[in-house]
């Protein structure tokens, strides 16, 4: 009996191979390969430059937002009803005249750099220390979260400007290696890698 029960089970095994195995086969298929075009050297630029210009953007962005925060700060500083009035005057001088003189893409250099981060931070250390000798400015707490700020941005500023200098040495590298392509473009300034 149990022979053939094994012949009947064999024998459907085999007409169920054969009637899958009839079944319609798909043609001699091919993945598909989708060819990915190289960017040209133009598009390549573009991309390198918009890099650039974003990083730089985001490098005036923090400066100009911790230039706001310092006049704020003084400004808060001559709120209170005993404060330095001269040197209230003074901060306000400095941050104008230090703004006159920020670096720009076509002026940067380690000179206009070196001046402008010294004057900023002598301008810094002046308005702490004017925050530190206004007796009532415990009573305004809006000066110690912009005190913070200001250092945060402070130190922010030294990281953006580092990634400008990495995107800019990246894209004067690519000036370099295509300068048949390219043609003459401006070299921008970064500090060496």
């Amino acid at each position: 009996m149990k022979a053939i029960q094994f012949i009947a089970l064999a024998a459907t095994i085999s007409v169920l191979s054969v009637a899958c195995s009839d079944s319609k086969k798909p043609e001699n298929t091919q993945p598909t390969v989708e060819v990915v075009k190289a960017p040209t050297i133009s598009e390549q630029t573009s991309a390198l430059n918009a890099s650039v210009d974003s990083a730089w953007h985001a490098v005036i962005q923090v400066d100009s937002q911790k230039f706001a925060n310092i006049k704020r700060l003084v400004e808060e500083i001559s709120y209170c009803k005993k404060y330095d009035e001269k040197g209230v005057a003074k901060a306000l001088k400095l941050i104008t005249e230090i703004r006159t003189f920020q670096y720009t893409q076509d002026n940067l250099s380690d000179s206009i750099i070196t001046l402008y981060d010294t004057k900023t931070d002598e301008l810094i250390r002046f308005v702490r220390n004017l925050k530190g000798n206004t007796k009532e400015i415990s009573q305004h707490p809006l000066a110690d979260q912009l005190d913070n700020e200001i250092m945060e941005a402070d130190n922010q500023l030294v990281n953006y400007r580092s990634r400008y200098d990495v995107l800019a040495n990246e894209y004067n590298s690519f000036l370099d290696a295509n300068k048949e392509a390219i043609g003459t473009k401006k070299r921008l300034f970064s500090v060496p890698a």
